[in-house]
């Protein structure tokens, strides 16, 4: 397996050192053995997950085109990218933030197994915002978490003036049409025009990444709540996953 990793990554262009190709394949092991008592990844096979989660992760990272110490991730889930950027030596330290109790509790015990420099914080993304986590972090992302115009709104202020929000997408038609719906929204949370990012997955599968710049800080009446948003942008509630067609609720 760590031949068939090495592989994926050479042929991608992207180098990893053999302590991170190990720490990525413990990660694969661990996620796919706590995946067969919970839901955290469509992702089921190890051939998969090495391509759609781990190389795509990896793919993600080069077309954001931003270096830093830390990154907080939304939504993380099973750990997608946050877990694979910190394997891969990418980023040293990560703040997870993961609304369900035992998704969290899998992050801790799976950066604990890895020894990786991670935080998981339970709760939701726009709650964090308005806390003591509110216009901090240089880089925040999302996976998978919904449709632009909501995620813009529930991570914007968890970014700092300055700092930047990825979001990490699939289909660019799809993806570029949210970016339109999400452009009055990432205004008034203080970020300029989304920039739009492109990258081929191995064999020939097109994706996007919408990065946002901050340019001043979040207003003191946002972020609004989620289930506002859902009722705002009804179009948005069910934004298709990057992982085997499912839907993120």
């Amino acid at each position: 397996m760590k031949d068939h990793l090495s592989s994926l990554l050479e042929a991608a262009g992207i180098v990893v050192g053999s302590e991170g190709l190990d720490r990525l394949l413990a990660y694969q092991a661990l996620v796919l053995e706590a995946n067969a008592k919970q839901n955290l990844t469509a992702l089921r096979s190890p051939e998969l997950f090495l391509r759609e989660g781990i190389l795509d992760s990896l793919l993600a990272w080069q077309a954001l085109g931003i270096e830093g110490e830390e990154v907080l991730d939304v939504g993380s889930g099973g750990g997608l990218p946050a877990l694979v950027w910190l394997a891969a030596g990418y980023v040293r330290r990560a703040v997870l933030i993961e609304a369900e109790r035992r998704k969290g509790e899998f992050l801790e015990a799976a950066a604990a197994a890895l020894r990786l420099d991670v935080t998981v914080r339970w709760g939701r993304a726009e709650d964090e915002a308005r806390g003591e986590l509110r216009d901090r972090f240089a880089l925040v992302t999302a996976r998978a978490l919904a449709g632009a115009p909501v995620a813009v709104e529930v991570c914007g202020g968890l970014v700092r003036p300055g700092g930047a929000l990825g979001l990490l997408k699939g289909e660019p038609d799809r993806t570029a049409a949210e970016a339109d719906a999400a452009g009055p929204v990432a205004a008034r949370m203080g970020f300029g025009q989304a920039e739009r990012r492109s990258y081929r997955l191995p064999p020939d599968i097109e994706r996007m990444v919408l990065l946002y710049r901050k340019v001043r800080p979040t207003p003191a009446a946002r972020p609004v709540s989620f289930a506002r948003l859902r009722r705002e942008f009804p179009s948005q509630k069910g934004a298709v996953e990057r992982e085997g067609g499912q839907k993120s609720e």
